[in-house]
């Protein structure tokens, strides 16, 4: 008998599902709208899903567009395999897709309702009188008394921003959340046809990092990969979290190192993290540098510091010394 092909939920057609030669074909329509300009191929879609089969993760110089599209997949697959799985133990198909029949048909009245107040969003001439987006549009905080309709004003508002505007996305998702509405990624998703996982993630970050922890310095993928990762209870995690976000910042780490830093955190990479060296000029602190490889002479205005490991290089020692904690 031959084996069936599994089937996935359509990245483009909300409640379908396809065989899963259909969905890699509509992945490849997916990422050409949700992140225009990515170079994404049937190739890297492809590759991708060998990876997510093997239990693999991409490479750590992948794309940000790319790891998100290999999130949304995993959770894909994910659900795939709890459908297959509801089968074998007996469901009758002809049960799921009468289900998936009426999901689509049947109108959500909230649904419904949020679609209309972001039409009336989206024709604000000014979305900045309502809303204080910071430096590098790090946030988004009323300016005063808004309601609902105000944040999912915001939240399209998000959307309709190339780039950058992450913050206002996420933030709008946790007002929404804090305001008692309920399932509000998904009802958001489904109308504007956005992944679950990227816009999920966005509210964690926001969550993980309130306005005042954001440093417009830092790209939002870096607070992202923190902010998404779990080290265990809220404690562990706050801890940890501080930590690595301190360390972005000292060490001037790009998004795929930090990426790498949470993965030998969370224990699921044992490779050497590597270290980033401050060649510090004592006598004009404007030519100081960072480097990533530990330089072969240190020169006499020069001091060498191990950001990772808290420490100078002492040349007359010939070792390192440890920076003392504060009391």
């Amino acid at each position: 008998m031959k084996k069936k092909e599994l089937e996935l939920f359509s990245p483009t057609q909300e409640g379908v599902i396809v065989p899963l030669s259909t969905y890699l074909r509509h992945m490849g329509e997916f990422v050409k709208t949700e992140w225009p300009g990515c170079n994404i191929t049937e190739a890297h879609i492809k590759k991708a899903w060998g990876k997510l089969q093997k239990n693999e993760y991409l490479d750590s110089d992948s794309p940000d567009e790319m790891l998100e599209m290999f999130e949304k997949m995993s959770a894909d697959l994910e659900m795939a395999e709890e459908m297959a799985g509801e089968r074998l133990a007996g469901e009758d198909p002809k049960d799921v897709e009468k289900l998936i029949d009426i999901t689509e048909e049947e109108p959500v009245n909230e649904s419904l309702a949020l679609v209309e107040s972001v039409k009336d969003g989206l024709e604000l001439s000014s979305f900045t009188q309502k809303f204080d987006i910071g430096s590098g549009m790090t946030q988004c905080v009323p300016r005063g008394q808004v309601d609902m309709k105000d944040w999912v004003a915001a939240f399209a508002f998000g959307l309709t921003l190339e780039s950058g505007a992450q913050w206002i996305i996420g933030d709008s998702v946790c007002a929404l959340e804090n305001g008692g509405h309920e399932d509000v990624v998904n009802q958001l998703c489904s109308n504007f046809k956005k992944s679950y996982s990227t816009v999920s993630g966005y509210a964690r970050a926001c969550r993980a990092f309130p306005v005042g922890k954001r440093d417009p310095m830092l790209p939002f993928t870096v607070y992202r990969e923190i902010g998404n990762a779990n080290f265990g209870d809220d404690k562990t995690n706050k801890k940890k979290q501080d930590e690595l976000l301190e360390a972005a910042k000292t060490e001037k780490l790009s998004s795929t190192e930090v990426r790498n830093r949470v993965r030998h955190e969370q224990g699921k990479d044992d490779k050497p993290i590597g270290h980033r060296y401050l060649l510090l000029n004592v006598s004009n602190f404007g030519n100081s540098e960072i480097v990533r490889n530990m330089p072969e002479e240190v020169q006499e205005h020069q001091l060498l510091i191990d950001l990772g490991d808290k420490s100078w290089f002492d040349p007359a020692e010939g070792d390192w010394i440890k920076f003392l904690k504060e009391q």
